[in-house]
């Protein structure tokens, strides 16, 4: 079960009202739905691809990203980008457009943590866990183990990657003036 959140987008007041007359005018705007969706969706990659949140701030980067390791030369950064280790939170953003209105978001379940941060104490279940490494060495064979539940202080930042941009909002009013037109 995916988590939800809502995002309110302040400041988009003519958008919303440009979308209201279109509706009042034309009844079902699922097609207009369809492209503002792809739209909200394209511009979430860019802010994955940028590291930046849709106002264009960019995000604190993580502690995997900002992490060094020692290799054989010395310390060495590790590599990567924030909030994209498997990139499946990124790959997961869709959207799903309707009559009146299109959603835009993602099924993982950890995405509204990232989305608004979290700064609490929170339980962590209890767990199987596979041990491949003990003290730097890897291990012959992996070992399972059960960890138990626990509490445990978390503290991250807000990455919002989910919103509309200034260039977004443009777009967007773009093709609604193109749909108003071409309806007409």
């Amino acid at each position: 079960m995916g988590a939800e959140f809502h995002i309110s987008v302040e400041g988009q007041q003519l958008v919303e009202q440009r979308l209201a007359l279109l509706q009042a005018r034309f009844g079902d705007l699922t097609p207009l739905m369809d492209i503002i969706g792809t739209v909200i969706e394209s511009d979430t990659a860019d802010n994955f691809a940028g590291e930046h949140g849709p106002d264009g701030v960019p995000w604190k980067p993580s502690q995997r990203v900002l992490r060094t390791a020692v290799g054989p030369h010395g310390p060495q950064k590790v590599s990567g980008k924030t909030l994209q280790l498997s990139r499946r939170m990124a790959l997961s953003v869709t959207h799903l457009a309707g009559p009146t209105q299109v959603e835009v978001g993602t099924n993982v379940i950890y995405a509204r943590r990232h989305q608004e941060g979290f700064d609490g104490t929170e339980t962590v279940r209890s767990h199987k866990r596979t041990i491949r490494e003990a003290f730097g060495v890897r291990l012959a064979s992996p070992v399972e183990v059960i960890v138990g539940s626990f509490w445990r202080k978390a503290n991250t930042p807000a990455r919002p990657f989910i919103g509309l941009s200034a260039g977004a909002r443009d777009e967007i009013e773009h093709h609604a003036a193109a749909y108003a037109g071409a309806e007409a």
